[in-house]
């Protein structure tokens, strides 16, 4: 979602923006003892991103993705200028002392350098494995077979920690989260972008400024209703559209306002000097594949889909459970546009769909008793 409005931005800059097909993660054994570690520099940053495990079907190994990022943070001050001259043009927006370090920090990111080739080695539940190298977008992507005994013994709160194995004297850390969802319960797969993060994408100067030059705020009520699902024994995931790119601010936000711990799922881009030739791929489009996913990892749970009115998640979510009635028990839509249960919009996309399946709500309160 963020990164469709930055359009704008990039057609400007000429930058090809290209969203990259899933791939099948390779399977990686661990090194037993070998003193291999990570291989990149002392300029670049690692990032691992929060998965989630599933069980065999035997119960006796976790399936563990791992999936991560290098790249070089950075601070160029002509890149950031042009970004700054365009928001101001546009929209009347400008950093000043209190935006700015908000404003620094998500155009640097979104302009990383990412390195290809690089080697990272990480450790969890006791053991050490090398990853696939890294890819001409700095994500690199594997499996882990972790047996359930090993896993026992080093969860702790639902969750595998992870660290990278640092090279030489480097005395940096990165580390990372692993959530441990059962077979069985109740999922909550939900959009971020005006679902649990206030982002505005109906109004484009606010959805600038929240994304470039203010803190994330917490969609009224949405954290605590989170939470109270979490203690009646519900897991999460995050999938949003926004790119990796802001993981890290986003997964801070959600920290801060207190969700509960999920698997974050985003979209795969590019930045590439070179005219725009295609544009950016719509959210019915990248969030289905990544949904899909997590349905046939646990196909024995059931899933509510929860996102928000304000762009198509309604569309995405009715399609998804016309194809997994089975699995997808309800879909709950926050309501930021002023809409209706009546409006044509809802009657055409939930036509043949049951109106107890699915929930159009503006206070999370109201969700508690269903």
């Amino acid at each position: 979602m963020i990164l469709s409005r930055f359009a704008l931005f990039a057609i400007t800059l000429g930058l090809l923006v290209t969203a990259l097909p899933g791939r099948v993660l390779a399977q990686i054994r661990p090194l037993n003892g070998s003193l291999i570690t990570s291989k990149f520099r002392a300029n670049e940053t690692v990032v691992l991103f929060t998965t989630s495990a599933h069980l065999n079907n035997e119960g006796t190994i976790w399936q563990v993705p791992i999936h991560g990022w290098v790249y070089k943070p950075q601070r160029s001050k002509f890149r950031k200028a042009i970004v700054a001259r365009l928001l101001r043009a546009s929209y009347g927006l400008q950093p000043d002392y209190q935006s700015k370090k908000y404003f620094d920090r998500r155009i640097n990111l979104l302009f990383a350098d990412n390195k290809e080739h690089r080697r990272v080695v990480i450790e969890i539940a006791g053991q050490r494995y090398a990853m696939p190298p890294t890819g001409d977008n700095g994500h690199f992507r594997g499996r882990l077979a972790l047996p359930v005994d090993d896993v026992t013994a080093h969860r702790k709160d639902g969750q595998l920690d992870v660290s990278v194995v640092m090279p030489g004297r480097d005395g940096r850390s990165f580390s990372g989260k692993v959530v441990l969802v059962a077979p069985s319960g109740i999922s909550i797969i939900s959009d971020i972008d005006d679902t649990v993060k206030l982002t505005y994408v109906t109004d484009h100067k606010k959805l600038f400024e929240q994304t470039f030059f203010r803190a994330f705020e917490e969609a009224p009520g949405m954290a605590d209703f989170y939470r109270k699902s979490q203690a009646a024994g519900v897991a999460f995931h995050f999938v949003s559209s926004s790119p990796w790119h802001l993981y890290q601010p986003l997964s801070e936000f959600l920290s801060r306002a207190g969700f509960p711990p999920a698997s974050i799922h985003l979209k795969q881009v590019r930045l590439k000097d070179a005219s725009i030739l295609n544009l950016i791929r719509d959210g019915t489009e990248t969030k289905p594949p990544q949904i899909i996913a997590l349905l046939k990892a646990y196909p024995a749970r059931q899933f509510i889909l929860i996102g928000d009115s304000g762009e198509k998640d309604p569309e995405t979510y009715a399609a998804l459970l016309r194809k997994f009635p089975k699995q997808i028990a309800k879909i709950y839509i926050r309501n930021v546009t002023g809409a209706r249960r009546d409006d044509k919009r809802f009657a055409k996309v939930f036509k043949d769909i049951s109106k107890t399946k699915w929930v159009l709500f503006t206070d999370p309160a109201t969700l508690s008793r269903r």
